[in-house]
C-alpha cells in the first residue's frame, strides 16, 4: 500500500529546508520489517527490480502514515535521517556514530518544518495570536489585512506591482506604454539573486533602473506565491512610509509574523534622513536574523552604509538590449549613437520623441525629464497651485516624510494638487507621484527664492535637499548663476558644494568664454583671484580650524603671488605679508622668490572647465584637513576634556626630546615651560620647524598650541589625565591587577563620558555648519 505526504507539509518542508547544510531529498521510501545490510540479498534484488525509484528503506513510518490516513483529518510527512547505505559497511558506520548523527539531522529538519507551519485550532481558524498572511502595503481601502482571502491579497499585490510599473513608465508616451509593457514581459532581465535570510542593497545613481529591477524581483516572487500556498506574498515598502519599525511594517502588510518565505523590498532607502536610513538597514538585518524565511532587497543611491557583501551594483544594460528597448519606445529605429550604457533609457526616449538635445550628461537628462513630462501632460494648474506644489516639495524634503493633508491646507487646496496627477494623497499623507517631480518643484522653490540656499544647505536640511540642489538646481542654471550659488553654498556649509561636485561629476559642457579682465588687471592676477575667491568661500564655512587649512598671518590669509605660463599657473604664498591679497609673481628663479619673502609654491594646469575652480579649491584644502585629523590637531574650546588630554600627550614627547628620555609619571611644569620656551625661539624664526627623538615628534603647530595652554595651568606639576594605579604590588602579574575595582569601573566611565563630550566639542568648534 502506498501513502503520499500531504502537499501542504511537503511544500512547507521544501521551503523550510531550502539552503540548509544537509540537503534534503524528497523521494519515495520503501518500508519493511527487516534490516538490510547486503546489496546482493534477495530482498535487495526485489526492491531494485520492483521499487527502483526508492531512495531509502525504513521500518516504522508506514504504520504512522496508515493510522493518520484512517483518521481522515491528519496530514503526514515522514522524515528519515540516513545513517548508512544498506550495504556490508552498515555495522562499521553504526560504530562510527552515524545513527545519532542521522537522528540529529532528522530532528533539526522536523523543527525547521514545524516553525514554518502556522498552528490551527480545531475549527481550522488561525490559532490565537496568529493572523493569516495578508498585505497592508497594497491596501487600497480600509479593510483589515487579516480579513481578506489569500486570493484577494495576491490580487492587491499584483495590482500594486502593475501600478508601480506604470508609474515608472510615465516618461514613455501614452500610446507606446502597452508596447513597452509587452516588450518587458517578453524580454525579462536576469533575475537579481538575494539568498534566503539575507539583506541586499541595490545601489546606483538616479535613473539607473533600480526600482524597475526591484519591481521585477518582487514580481518574480509574486509569481511563486500565486503557485505555492507555502509562500507569502511579497511586500513593497517605501522607506519614508516606515514610521514605526520595519518588523511592524512587514507584519502589518502580511497580517502576522513572517513565518513563510517572504520577499520584502524597501524602496528608496536613501530618501529619509541618513540616520533613519541606517536604522532601517539595521532593522532589516535583525529581521532576517530572527525570521530567516524573509529576504530583503533595498534600493538606494550612493551613500548608504551597506556592507560590501550586502551591496549589489545596478549594472548597465548591454548595448543591444538598450537599443532594442529604445526601438520599442520610439516605434522606429533610434538615431545613431542615441544611447550610451550609462544614460537612463526611458529618459533618452522621452528626449528623442520631444526633439530635445540628447548629447548631455545623465544628470542633466534626468533634470530635464520632469520638465518634459509636465510640458507634455500640461496639468491644469494656476500659479497658486504651482506654488503649493513647490511648498509641498519643500515640506517633504525638509522633514523627509509624507505631509498630512490636514496640516498642509484645506480640502479644496489638496484637491487641486491631486487633480494635477503630480501628487498622491493616501493613508501615509501627501507625497509627490515621482521623486523626479519632488526634486523639480523643490528646485523651483530655490530658483524663485521661496527657500534660501543657506536654508537648504543647512546641516539638518541638506540630506533631504542634496539631490534637488545638485541635479535640478546647480547643474541646470546658467554658469554664472551656478558660480554664485556655489560661493553661497560653500559659506553656508562646505560639505554641500563638495557633495554636489561629486554628484554632478564633470558635465559634458565646454568651457564658457569669459570676459577679458578689466583694464589694468593682469591675467595672472585675475586667474589667481578666481581661485583665491573659491578657497576663501570654503574657509568661511569652517570653524576654528579654517585658519589652519591655509597659511594665515595674524588671522588673515597670506598674500598670493600668481603667474600664468601658457595653460599653467604658478602660485606661491607669502611668508607673512597679507596685503594686497594678490600680486603678480616675480618672473625669476626659485631662490630669488624665496629670498624676497615667498614660500615654496606649486605649478599646475589652470582649472578652466565648469565649476573646476571649486574642485581645485576642495583638493587644495583636503590634505591639510586630513593632516589635522591624522595628527589630532583640530582646535578645541577651552575646558574641553580632550584639551586636557592633548596637553599631556604633547608634553610627553616634548620632555623626551629635551631630555632624550622621560619615564616619570608626572611632569614638573617649570621644566616643561623651559623646554617649550626654548622651542618657541626656533618657531618664531622659521615658517615651520620639527623635532624628533625616537618615536617622539612635534612641530611648530604643536609647540604654539601647548605654549598658549601652559600659561593657564595653576599647579606645579602636570599629571596624567587618568588616575594612576592604586594597588601596585610585586605579586601582581598583570597591569590590570594594579587597579582597584572602583578605579576599574570609574576610569572607563570617565573615558566614555569625555569621548562623547570631546567629540561634540570638536564638531561644534570646527564644523559648526556641517
Amino acid at each position: 500500500m502506498a501513502n503520499s505526504a500531504s502537499h501542504r507539509l511537503e511544500q512547507a518542508a521544501r521551503h523550510a529546508l531550502r539552503g540548509t547544510e544537509n540537503r534534503p531529498h524528497f523521494k519515495p521510501i520503501d518500508v519493511g520489517d527487516v534490516v538490510l545490510a547486503d546489496t546482493e540479498s534477495a530482498i535487495a534484488r526485489h526492491i531494485h527490480e520492483h521499487y527502483n525509484d526508492a531512495a531509502a528503506i525504513e521500518m516504522e513510518g508506514a504504520g504512522v502514515a496508515q493510522a493518520a490516513h484512517l483518521t481522515g483529518t491528519l496530514d503526514t510527512l515522514i522524515i528519515r535521517g540516513i545513517s548508512d547505505k544498506a550495504d556490508p559497511d552498515k555495522n562499521e558506520r553504526d560504530a562510527e556514530g552515524s545513527q545519532p548523527q542521522a537522528a540529529k539531522n532528522a530532528a533539526a529538519a522536523a523543527i525547521a518544518i514545524l516553525r514554518q507551519l502556522e498552528p490551527a485550532n480545531a475549527a481550522g481558524a488561525p490559532a490565537q495570536g496568529v493572523a493569516p498572511a495578508s498585505s497592508a502595503a497594497e491596501t487600497g481601502g480600509t479593510e483589515a489585512p487579516g480579513s481578506r482571502s489569500r486570493q484577494e491579497r495576491l490580487d492587491l499585490a499584483r495590482g500594486g506591482a502593475l501600478g508601480r510599473r506604470l508609474v515608472l513608465l510615465r516618461p514613455v508616451p501614452a500610446h507606446r506604454r502597452e508596447a513597452v509593457l509587452e516588450w518587458m514581459s517578453e524580454h525579462p532581465e536576469p533575475a537579481l539573486v538575494v539568498p534566503e535570510g539575507q539583506v541586499r542593497v541595490l545601489v546606483g545613481p538616479m535613473g539607473a533602473g533600480k526600482s524597475e529591477r526591484a519591481g521585477r524581483w518582487l514580481e518574480e516572487g509574486l509569481g511563486v506565491a500565486e503557485l505555492d500556498d507555502g509562500v507569502e506574498h511579497p511586500v513593497w515598502l517605501d522607506a519614508r512610509t516606515v514610521t514605526t519599525s520595519l518588523l511592524a511594517a512587514v507584519k502589518e502588510a502580511i497580517g502576522g509574523d513572517p513565518q513563510r518565505p517572504c520577499r520584502t523590498v524597501i524602496g528608496d532607502l536613501d530618501s529619509p534622513a541618513p540616520r533613519q536610513a541606517d536604522q532601517l538597514l539595521d532593522e532589516a538585518r535583525h529581521l532576517v536574523l530572527v525570521w530567516p524565511m524573509v529576504i530583503v532587497l533595498a534600493t538606494s543611491r550612493e551613500g548608504v552604509k551597506a556592507a560590501p557583501e550586502e551591496r549589489l551594483n545596478a549594472a548597465v544594460w548591454p548595448w543591444e538590449r538598450g537599443a532594442d528597448l529604445l526601438r520599442c519606445v520610439l516605434g522606429e529605429e533610434p538615431p545613431r549613437a542615441a544611447w550610451t550604457p550609462e544614460a537612463p533609457l526611458l529618459v533618452m526616449a522621452t528626449r528623442i520623441t520631444g526633439g530635445k538635445q540628447i548629447d548631455t550628461s545623465p544628470l542633466q537628462l534626468l533634470s530635464g525629464l520632469a520638465r518634459d513630462i509636465v510640458e507634455r501632460e500640461r496639468p491644469q494648474a494656476d500659479d497658486q497651485t504651482w506654488d503649493r506644489l513647490a511648498r509641498l516639495a519643500t515640506r517633504i524634503l525638509t522633514y523627509l516624510e509624507p505631509v498630512p493633508a490636514a496640516s498642509f491646507g484645506t480640502d479644496p487646496q489638496v484637491w487641486t494638487l491631486t487633480e494635477t496627477g503630480l501628487v498622491v494623497d493616501d493613508e501615509a499623507g501627501l507625497r509627490v507621484a515621482l521623486p523626479l517631480f519632488e526634486q523639480y518643484f523643490a528646485a523651483h522653490a530655490l530658483r524663485s527664492g521661496a527657500v534660501g540656499l543657506g536654508e537648504a544647505a543647512g546641516a539638518r536640511s541638506f540630506p533631504g535637499w542634496r539631490y534637488a540642489l545638485a541635479a535640478f538646481a546647480v547643474s541646470t542654471v546658467p554658469e554664472e548663476t551656478a558660480e554664485q550659488w556655489m560661493r553661497r553654498l560653500a559659506r553656508a556649509n562646505p560639505a554641500a558644494p563638495s557633495w554636489i561636485l561629486d554628484e554632478i561629476g564633470r558635465p559634458r559642457r565646454l568651457p564658457v568664454h569669459r570676459e577679458a579682465p578689466e583694464e589694468n588687471t593682469d591675467p595672472s592676477v585675475e586667474a589667481g583671484r578666481r581661485l583665491r575667491e573659491a578657497v576663501q568661500a570654503f574657509l568661511a564655512g569652517f570653524g576654528a580650524c579654517g585658519t589652519q587649512l591655509a597659511h594665515h598671518h595674524d588671522g588673515q590669509l597670506v598674500q598670493w603671488g600668481a603667474r600664468l605660463h601658457g595653460r599653467g599657473l604658478v602660485l606661491r604664498e607669502a611668508r607673512e605679508a597679507t596685503q594686497p591679497e594678490l600680486v603678480l609673481l616675480p618672473d625669476g628663479p626659485l631662490d630669488s622668490a624665496l629670498a624676497t619673502g615667498w614660500q615654496s609654491g606649486t605649478a599646475f594646469d589652470m582649472p578652466a572647465g565648469h565649476l573646476e575652480r571649486w574642485r581645485w579649491s576642495r583638493e587644495r584644502l583636503s590634505e591639510p584637513l586630513a593632516r589635522l585629523l591624522r595628527q589630532r590637531r583640530l582646535p578645541l574650546p577651552a575646558g574641553s576634556p580632550l584639551e586636557r588630554e592633548r596637553v599631556w600627550f604633547l608634553a610627553q614627547p616634548t620632555m623626551k626630546i629635551r631630555h632624550h628620555r622621560w619615564t616619570e609619571p608626572v611632569i614638573p611644569l617649570a621644566d616643561l615651560r623651559a623646554a617649550v620656551a626654548e622651542m618657541m625661539n626656533r618657531v618664531n624664526a622659521s615658517p615651520m620647524s620639527r623635532w624628533q627623538s625616537g618615536s617622539a615628534q612635534v612641530d611648530s603647530h604643536d609647540i604654539r598650541w601647548i605654549n598658549e595652554r601652559l600659561t593657564g595651568l595653576p599647579s606645579e606639576h602636570l599629571t596624567p589625565p587618568r588616575p594612576l594605579p592604586d594597588r601596585r604590588s610585586p605579586a601582581n602579574r598583570r597591569p590590570w591587577q594594579d587597579y582597584s575595582p572602583e578605579l576599574t569601573v570609574s576610569i572607563p566611565t570617565d573615558v566614555l563620558r569625555d569621548a562623547v563630550t570631546g567629540y561634540r566639542d570638536l564638531v561644534t568648534e570646527n564644523f559648526p555648519r556641517f
